[in-house]
């Protein structure tokens, strides 16, 4: 009995962990050889789900003002939060 149990966890490490590990090499191998078809697939998909076909980049940079007002007002409104939130608290408190 003794010698069932490490015997059967080796099997279940082994039957989990070989197929992982050679799906895991396998991957790597096949990204190796194909890397600049992967990225010349990932340009082309960049320029043609943007409008203009001006990429990504240009794209992020010209949204830039409108994600730098969004986290200001942000910051801006939970700021206020936070002041207003204190003397709320001690009204309620003292009104029981």
């Amino acid at each position: 009995m003794m010698l069932k149990t490490p015997l059967i966890a080796v099997f279940w490490f082994f039957a989990l962990g070989l197929p992982a590990a050679i799906l895991a090499i396998a991957g790597a191998a096949y990204i190796d050889l194909h890397l600049t078809q992967i990225f010349a697939y990932l340009a082309s998909l960049e320029l043609a789900t943007t409008v203009g076909r001006i990429g990504w980049a240009a794209e992020a940079s010209q949204r830039l003002p409108e994600l730098a007002g969004m986290v200001i007002g942000m910051v801006v409104i939970c700021t206020i939060y936070l002041f207003v939130r204190k003397p709320a608290e001690m009204e309620y408190s003292s009104a029981d």
